[in-house]
């Protein structure tokens, strides 16, 4: 027998297709569950939703229709009008029998925000007829922001937006809302889940088609930190050390990941043999990818995407007659961890961490740390963690769909 697939409501005033950061954090929100089973349904007034999720229009929804906009104009002056009476009965009866349908619905600032009070009051309304399925997703606290105070006013509807109901859980995208959310509705510290948005990485650093879906299938955005190693397996590249330092650093508690992007080199038959030894390795070193052994071809598109995830750049060769690898992790401003070598410190000076020649990995491992250090690379470690994937999957849709039998 199939099990039943969750069905799941995300409201807001306007869907994915206009163009906003609540819009678009809510879009990312249905594809994800989408794609973990659950049927969902976007209820907006206004826009378009993404592909493969159900629109339902709801006009009196929409901020800007005319007669929310009314009711907006006579509740900033203080008066509720029949007009805003009539309003919320008209959408608890437009939502109630969609609302009786679905197993979760998840509010995104309507609840928060005075943009709509008559469809907060519509939602209060009817989650006070279903306790448990309703989640508000609070990205806005209307009543935190100086510039809505003269809009605010004692009672009903207004006070709606200031105080926690029962029955509905609350989530804020970071501490700092958590902590107003708290402290406007009175709600217990803790009692308030904080779920970041997350970031595209693949479109923020502008990844190939390709980049995004190596990334993906070799889980790099978990990855802290990221070693990249673009060089051909030759033995005088000491990628076996390399290899070693992403094992200490696994030791020492951290997610490391290295990917050695080359071939073995074209012109000695030896190679062959030490990409075996590598192979064995790295099937034995958890996070280590020889790109070679995975059948990955590696073109020099691919090594600039691998550039622009990665966290440190390591070659710990025992010679180097140039180093075109530092220049290329210069220009994507990459943290360098190279042997002390002549050539190398020509070109890098002072803007490299060095290491001996003949370095052990734990040794590389500590200058990885060393260059790690900075406060931009310990940011940036910490956008990775905000990856989409990782939010979604380890947060956003374990919230909305636990408990849903």
């Amino acid at each position: 027998m199939s099990r039943r697939r969750p069905r799941v409501l995300l409201v807001h005033y306007t869907a994915p297709s206009v163009l906003g950061g609540v819009e678009q954090v809510m879009g990312t929100h249905a594809r994800a569950l989408k794609d973990a089973g659950a049927l969902v349904t976007i209820v907006a007034g206004r826009g378009r939703a993404p592909q493969g999720i159900r629109l339902l229009r709801v006009p009196e929804a929409d901020s800007r229709h005319p007669a929310v906009l009314r009711d907006f104009r006579a509740l900033a002056r203080g008066e509720r009008t029949e007009a805003h009476d009539a309003l919320v009965e008209k959408l608890v009866r437009r939502l109630r029998p969609v609302f009786a349908k679905a197993d979760r619905v998840v509010a995104h600032n309507v609840l928060t925000m005075h943009k709509g009070l008559a469809l907060t009051e519509a939602l209060v309304w009817l989650a006070s007829e279903r306790p448990g399925q309703m989640i508000a997703w609070t990205h806005d606290l209307a009543w935190c922001d100086p510039q809505y105070a003269s809009e605010r006013h004692p009672g009903d509807p207004w006070d709606l937006i200031a105080r926690a109901h029962p029955g509905v859980r609350y989530v804020a995208v970071s501490d700092e809302r958590a902590r107003q959310l708290e402290s406007v509705t009175g709600l217990a510290r803790g009692k308030v889940n904080v779920v970041p948005n997350g970031v595209d990485i693949a479109a923020a650093l502008g990844l190939s088609s390709t980049g995004a879906r190596l990334a993906a299938r070799l889980d790099l955005y978990r990855a802290d930190p990221l070693l990249v190693l673009p060089a051909r397996l030759t033995r005088r590249k000491r990628i076996e050390v390399a290899i070693a330092a992403a094992v200490a650093l696994r030791g020492r508690g951290r997610a490391a990941a290295l990917v050695v992007t080359g071939p073995p080199g074209p012109h000695n038959a030896a190679n062959d043999r030490y990409l075996a030894e590598l192979a064995a390795l790295a099937r034995r070193a958890p996070g280590v990818h020889l790109l070679h052994a995975l059948g990955v071809r590696a073109p020099y598109r691919l090594v600039a995407d691998l550039y622009a995830l990665a966290d440190v750049l390591v070659l710990p060769s025992e010679s180097e007659g140039f180093g075109i690898p530092l220049l290329e992790a210069a220009l994507h401003r990459l943290p360098i961890v190279c042997s002390d070598l002549a050539t190398l410190r020509a070109l890098a000076g002072d803007a490299a961490t060095y290491v001996r020649a003949d370095a052990s990995g734990e040794a590389i491992a500590d200058a990885v740390e060393r260059a790690l250090e900075q406060p931009g690379a310990r940011f940036r470690s910490r956008v990775r963690a905000l990856s989409w994937p990782r939010v979604l999957e380890e947060q956003v849709v374990p919230l909305v769909l636990k408990d849903i039998r």
